[in-house]
């Protein structure tokens, strides 16, 4: 893994045990009233934690999506317009970053981070897992660490995983939610063609129900902090 190396892995292990607890906690409702979901690509974040931000908007709740990075193609876009709408999201920022380059310009993603955060002053920030398998995912940590200590937040991280299972300290029941979150990935026509996301996050989702029980069928699950105790770990591990 060349982003995030064994020896980062091992050393998250060891620093997240604080974080968890024997019993992963279902957690009914988001702790906000705004959300902000940073997605590195035009379809994690429906991937990721679609389910979540459904249920929170459902419950009266505001979400809005920042895509951080633009492949140029007008299709996605407008697959993008659809899904978000599935989801509910209210607003989307689009950074325009190519894909693959987030790692070449964290400080301008930082920056950019900063901005927006504080035009938007979400009460939860979601993004991807700081060991997630994809350069453009740990480039988003690296680049909330920057914005951080440049300008402290005060609100809780939510970090969801794509293309690495995390270890979760809460597990939200999606179940209700799932039919939504499926129409929004399929959304995204351009990316299902060649590979079956919907496959991928439903295994997952069912995973986390089994692991949970209580009469789930689909629960996505998050490793959740404060922002000062997620950019600690970031700056420990990355």
């Amino acid at each position: 893994m060349k982003y995030a190396n064994y020896r980062s892995i091992f050393k998250m292990y060891e620093l997240v045990q604080p974080f968890l607890k024997y019993s992963t906690p279902l957690e009914e409702t988001l702790p906000a009233g705004k959300i902000l979901a940073i997605a590195p690509h035009q379809d994690d974040e429906s991937i990721g934690c679609g389910g979540t931000i459904i249920k929170h908007v459902e419950t009266g709740g505001i979400a809005e999506v920042m895509f951080c990075t633009s492949d140029k193609n007008y299709e996605r876009m407008t697959e993008t317009e659809q899904a978000t709408k599935i989801l509910g999201a209210k607003l989307n920022y689009f950074l325009q970053f190519e894909i693959r380059s987030l790692y070449k310009n964290i400080q301008q993603l930082s920056e950019r981070f900063v901005t927006l955060f504080e035009r938007a002053k979400p009460d939860v920030i979601f993004l991807p897992f700081m060991i997630d398998n994809h350069q453009d995912h740990v480039a988003i940590s690296k680049a909330f660490l920057k914005a951080y200590k440049k300008k402290k937040i005060d609100c809780l991280v939510y970090a969801y995983s794509v293309w690495t299972t995390l270890i979760p300290n809460v597990i939200i029941d999606i179940s209700d939610q799932w039919e939504k979150k499926q129409k929004a990935i399929e959304c995204y026509k351009t990316q299902t063609a060649t590979r079956d996301y919907v496959t991928m996050a439903s295994s997952i989702a069912k995973y986390w129900s089994v692991v949970k029980g209580k009469n789930t069928q689909y629960c996505e699950a998050f490793f959740k902090a404060s922002a000062s105790g997620y950019a600690s770990l970031i700056k420990k591990i990355l």
